[in-house]
Protein backbone atom coordinates (compact mmCIF):
# COMPACT_ATOMS: atom_id res chain seq x y z
CA UNK A 1 0.00 0.00 0.00
CA UNK A 2 3.58 2.38 0.68
CA UNK A 3 4.35 1.87 -2.97
CA UNK A 4 0.72 2.80 -4.24
CA UNK A 5 0.40 6.23 -2.36
CA UNK A 6 4.46 6.76 -3.73
CA UNK A 7 3.26 6.44 -7.11
CA UNK A 8 -0.43 8.08 -6.69
CA UNK A 9 2.32 11.15 -5.31
CA UNK A 10 4.72 10.75 -8.00
CA UNK A 11 2.05 10.98 -10.18
CA UNK A 12 0.39 13.77 -8.53
CA UNK A 13 3.34 15.90 -8.76
CA UNK A 14 4.55 15.44 -12.50
CA UNK A 15 0.98 16.29 -13.63
CA UNK A 16 1.45 19.66 -11.59
CA UNK A 17 4.43 20.40 -13.09
CA UNK A 18 3.52 19.53 -16.04
CA UNK A 19 0.18 21.61 -15.98
CA UNK A 20 2.08 24.63 -14.56
CA UNK A 21 4.77 24.23 -17.23
CA UNK A 22 1.54 24.58 -20.14
CA UNK A 23 -0.12 27.16 -18.46
CA UNK A 24 3.26 29.18 -17.85
CA UNK A 25 3.82 28.74 -21.87
CA UNK A 26 0.14 29.83 -22.32
CA UNK A 27 0.47 32.60 -20.54
CA UNK A 28 4.27 33.76 -21.77
CA UNK A 29 2.62 33.79 -25.34
CA UNK A 30 -0.41 35.75 -24.96
CA UNK A 31 1.54 38.29 -22.98
CA UNK A 32 4.05 38.52 -25.58
CA UNK A 33 1.31 38.91 -28.30
CA UNK A 34 -0.42 41.61 -26.53
CA UNK A 35 2.48 43.60 -25.55
CA UNK A 36 3.06 43.33 -29.73
CA UNK A 37 -0.05 44.52 -30.32
CA UNK A 38 0.22 47.38 -27.66
CA UNK A 39 3.77 48.68 -29.30
CA UNK A 40 2.48 48.23 -32.84
CA UNK A 41 -1.37 50.93 -31.48
CA UNK A 42 1.54 52.84 -29.41
CA UNK A 43 3.37 53.27 -33.15
CA UNK A 44 0.47 54.13 -35.02
CA UNK A 45 -0.90 56.78 -32.96
CA UNK A 46 2.44 58.17 -31.95
CA UNK A 47 2.48 58.98 -35.73
CA UNK A 48 -0.77 60.72 -36.05
CA UNK A 49 0.18 62.80 -32.66
CA UNK A 50 3.14 64.05 -34.14
CA UNK A 51 0.82 65.18 -37.68
CA UNK A 52 -1.37 66.64 -35.24
CA UNK A 53 1.35 69.09 -33.46
CA UNK A 54 3.51 69.58 -36.58
CA UNK A 55 2.97 73.62 -37.31
CA UNK A 56 4.25 72.97 -41.05
CA UNK A 57 1.19 70.21 -41.33
CA UNK A 58 -2.07 72.02 -42.54
CA UNK A 59 -5.05 70.61 -40.86
CA UNK A 60 -7.41 72.74 -42.29
CA UNK A 61 -6.73 71.96 -46.31
CA UNK A 62 -8.77 69.11 -47.47
CA UNK A 63 -11.86 68.40 -49.81
CA UNK A 64 -14.40 69.84 -47.04
CA UNK A 65 -12.57 73.40 -46.98
CA UNK A 66 -12.07 74.13 -50.31
CA UNK A 67 -14.07 77.08 -51.71
CA UNK A 68 -15.21 78.31 -47.78
CA UNK A 69 -15.71 81.67 -47.86
CA UNK A 70 -14.37 82.84 -44.41
CA UNK A 71 -16.99 85.08 -42.48
CA UNK A 72 -17.38 88.88 -42.38
CA UNK A 73 -15.39 90.98 -40.17
CA UNK A 74 -18.69 92.16 -38.65
CA UNK A 75 -20.09 88.71 -37.62
CA UNK A 76 -18.50 87.09 -34.39
CA UNK A 77 -18.77 83.42 -34.95
CA UNK A 78 -20.25 81.08 -31.85
CA UNK A 79 -17.49 79.68 -29.87
CA UNK A 80 -17.32 75.61 -29.52
CA UNK A 81 -17.71 74.02 -26.42
CA UNK A 82 -14.60 73.18 -24.65
CA UNK A 83 -13.44 69.77 -25.30
CA UNK A 84 -10.56 67.87 -24.57
CA UNK A 85 -7.92 68.84 -26.55
CA UNK A 86 -7.24 65.87 -29.21
CA UNK A 87 -3.61 65.12 -28.21
CA UNK A 88 -4.73 63.99 -24.63
CA UNK A 89 -7.20 61.73 -25.97
CA UNK A 90 -4.68 60.34 -28.01
CA UNK A 91 -2.37 59.54 -24.92
CA UNK A 92 -5.26 58.06 -23.09
CA UNK A 93 -5.71 55.76 -25.67
CA UNK A 94 -2.36 54.55 -25.76
CA UNK A 95 -2.10 54.17 -22.16
CA UNK A 96 -5.34 52.19 -21.82
CA UNK A 97 -4.65 48.72 -22.89
CA UNK A 98 -7.19 47.18 -24.66
CA UNK A 99 -7.30 43.21 -23.18
CA UNK A 100 -6.61 42.97 -19.22
CA UNK A 101 -4.78 39.94 -18.81
CA UNK A 102 -5.49 40.42 -14.90
CA UNK A 103 -8.89 37.43 -15.22
CA UNK A 104 -5.74 35.11 -17.28
CA UNK A 105 -3.19 35.43 -14.50
CA UNK A 106 -5.82 34.75 -11.65
CA UNK A 107 -6.90 31.84 -13.18
CA UNK A 108 -3.41 30.46 -13.23
CA UNK A 109 -2.68 31.53 -10.01
CA UNK A 110 -5.74 30.08 -8.71
CA UNK A 111 -4.72 26.25 -10.64
CA UNK A 112 -1.64 26.53 -9.81
CA UNK A 113 -3.00 27.14 -5.49
CA UNK A 114 -5.38 24.08 -5.88
CA UNK A 115 -2.78 21.64 -6.94
CA UNK A 116 -0.35 22.89 -4.68
CA UNK A 117 -2.91 22.67 -1.36
CA UNK A 118 -3.85 18.64 -3.18
CA UNK A 119 -0.34 17.85 -2.91
CA UNK A 120 -0.07 18.92 0.60
CA UNK A 121 -3.23 17.24 1.51
CA UNK A 122 -1.72 13.79 -0.17
CA UNK A 123 1.28 14.15 1.86
CA UNK A 124 -0.27 15.16 5.37
CA UNK A 125 -3.14 12.49 4.83
CA UNK A 126 0.01 9.84 4.48
CA UNK A 127 1.31 11.07 7.34
CA UNK A 128 -1.76 10.39 9.30
CA UNK A 129 -3.47 7.69 8.27
CA UNK A 130 -4.55 4.96 10.51
CA UNK A 131 -1.52 1.74 11.17
CA UNK A 132 -2.73 -0.97 8.49
CA UNK A 133 -3.79 -4.06 10.40
CA UNK A 134 -1.87 -7.41 9.36
CA UNK A 135 -4.14 -10.16 7.96
CA UNK A 136 -1.50 -11.77 10.09
CA UNK A 137 -2.39 -10.66 13.49
CA UNK A 138 -2.54 -13.58 15.80
CA UNK A 139 -5.72 -14.97 17.37
CA UNK A 140 -5.49 -15.77 21.19
CA UNK A 141 -6.19 -19.36 22.43
CA UNK A 142 -8.07 -18.81 26.25
CA UNK A 143 -8.59 -22.70 26.88
CA UNK A 144 -7.73 -25.70 25.92
CA UNK A 145 -9.25 -29.26 27.19
CA UNK A 146 -10.07 -32.87 25.82
CA UNK A 147 -12.34 -35.59 26.77
CA UNK A 148 -12.77 -39.06 25.65
CA UNK A 149 -16.26 -39.66 24.11
CA UNK A 150 -16.59 -43.56 23.53
CA UNK A 151 -13.80 -43.97 20.14
CA UNK A 152 -13.41 -40.12 19.93
CA UNK A 153 -11.20 -37.83 21.57
CA UNK A 154 -13.49 -34.47 21.75
CA UNK A 155 -11.44 -31.36 21.85
CA UNK A 156 -12.60 -28.29 23.35
CA UNK A 157 -11.29 -24.68 23.85
CA UNK A 158 -11.93 -20.80 23.50
CA UNK A 159 -10.21 -18.62 21.21
CA UNK A 160 -10.74 -14.63 21.37
CA UNK A 161 -9.60 -11.86 18.33
CA UNK A 162 -7.56 -9.36 19.67
CA UNK A 163 -9.07 -6.22 19.62
CA UNK A 164 -6.46 -4.82 17.25
CA UNK A 165 -6.92 -7.31 14.68
CA UNK A 166 -9.02 -7.55 11.60
CA UNK A 167 -12.40 -9.16 11.39
CA UNK A 168 -11.98 -12.69 10.61
CA UNK A 169 -14.26 -15.08 8.49
CA UNK A 170 -14.78 -18.43 7.95
CA UNK A 171 -12.50 -19.38 10.31
CA UNK A 172 -11.69 -23.36 11.77
CA UNK A 173 -9.91 -24.97 13.97
CA UNK A 174 -7.50 -27.64 13.24
CA UNK A 175 -6.12 -30.83 15.07
CA UNK A 176 -3.33 -33.03 14.38
CA UNK A 177 -2.95 -35.97 16.42
CA UNK A 178 -0.30 -38.48 17.51
CA UNK A 179 0.42 -41.57 18.92
CA UNK A 180 2.51 -42.57 21.90
CA UNK A 181 5.66 -43.00 18.87
CA UNK A 182 4.84 -39.47 17.80
CA UNK A 183 3.77 -40.48 14.75
CA UNK A 184 0.94 -38.71 13.20
CA UNK A 185 -2.10 -40.90 13.05
CA UNK A 186 -5.07 -38.25 11.81
CA UNK A 187 -5.75 -34.86 10.99
CA UNK A 188 -9.27 -32.38 11.04
CA UNK A 189 -10.53 -29.38 10.88
CA UNK A 190 -14.04 -28.06 11.74
CA UNK A 191 -15.31 -24.76 11.19
CA UNK A 192 -15.94 -22.47 14.29
CA UNK A 193 -19.23 -21.93 15.51
CA UNK A 194 -19.68 -18.37 14.05
CA UNK A 195 -19.42 -16.96 10.86
CA UNK A 196 -17.07 -13.70 11.56
CA UNK A 197 -14.94 -13.48 14.70
CA UNK A 198 -14.88 -9.60 15.11
CA UNK A 199 -12.24 -7.96 16.62
CA UNK A 200 -12.34 -8.03 20.36
CA UNK A 201 -14.86 -11.27 20.50
CA UNK A 202 -14.32 -14.75 21.79
CA UNK A 203 -16.15 -17.86 20.62
CA UNK A 204 -15.66 -21.83 21.93
CA UNK A 205 -14.95 -24.24 19.65
CA UNK A 206 -15.12 -28.13 19.82
CA UNK A 207 -13.14 -30.92 17.21
CA UNK A 208 -13.52 -34.50 17.61
CA UNK A 209 -10.67 -36.93 16.11
CA UNK A 210 -11.38 -41.12 16.04
CA UNK A 211 -9.06 -43.43 17.60
CA UNK A 212 -9.12 -42.05 21.17
CA UNK A 213 -6.98 -45.40 22.62
CA UNK A 214 -4.20 -44.39 19.88
CA UNK A 215 -4.32 -40.85 21.08
CA UNK A 216 -1.41 -39.83 22.98
CA UNK A 217 -0.83 -35.89 21.82
CA UNK A 218 -2.37 -33.47 19.35
CA UNK A 219 -1.81 -30.28 18.34
CA UNK A 220 -4.59 -27.46 17.94
CA UNK A 221 -4.15 -24.85 15.03
CA UNK A 222 -6.63 -22.05 12.89
CA UNK A 223 -7.15 -21.20 9.90
CA UNK A 224 -9.14 -19.30 7.56
CA UNK A 225 -10.39 -20.24 4.57
CA UNK A 226 -7.41 -22.68 3.65
CA UNK A 227 -3.86 -20.08 5.14
CA UNK A 228 -3.12 -20.82 8.25
CA UNK A 229 -3.71 -18.58 11.23
CA UNK A 230 -1.00 -18.07 13.86
CA UNK A 231 -2.51 -18.09 17.58
CA UNK A 232 -0.76 -17.01 20.92
CA UNK A 233 -1.36 -19.74 23.81
CA UNK A 234 -3.19 -17.29 26.80
CA UNK A 235 -4.39 -19.83 29.06
CA UNK A 236 -3.90 -19.15 33.00
CA UNK A 237 -3.10 -22.75 33.31
CA UNK A 238 -2.67 -25.09 30.99
CA UNK A 239 -4.19 -28.62 31.09
CA UNK A 240 -2.01 -30.77 33.09
CA UNK A 241 -4.11 -34.51 32.87
CA UNK A 242 -2.21 -37.28 31.01
CA UNK A 243 -4.70 -40.18 30.30
CA UNK A 244 -5.34 -41.14 28.12
CA UNK A 245 -3.09 -38.09 26.29
CA UNK A 246 -0.22 -35.99 28.01
CA UNK A 247 -1.89 -32.92 26.36
CA UNK A 248 -1.26 -30.75 23.04
CA UNK A 249 1.76 -30.51 21.25
CA UNK A 250 2.77 -26.53 21.42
Amino acid sequence: MGETIDIALVSVTAVSLTMAFAMGIVAWRVIREERRRSDARVASLLTQLGRLLDPSSDVSSGPHTHGRVPPSPLETAAPDPPTEPRSRRLLAAVTDPSVSLRPFLATIAGVGVVLALGTVAMLSGRDTSPPVLSERAPVERLSLAHAKQGEYLAISGAVRNPTDGVDRGRLSVMASVFDRDGTLIGTGQTPLPVRALAPGSETPFTISMPDADRINRYRISFAQDQSGVPHIDRRETPDATTPPVAGDQP
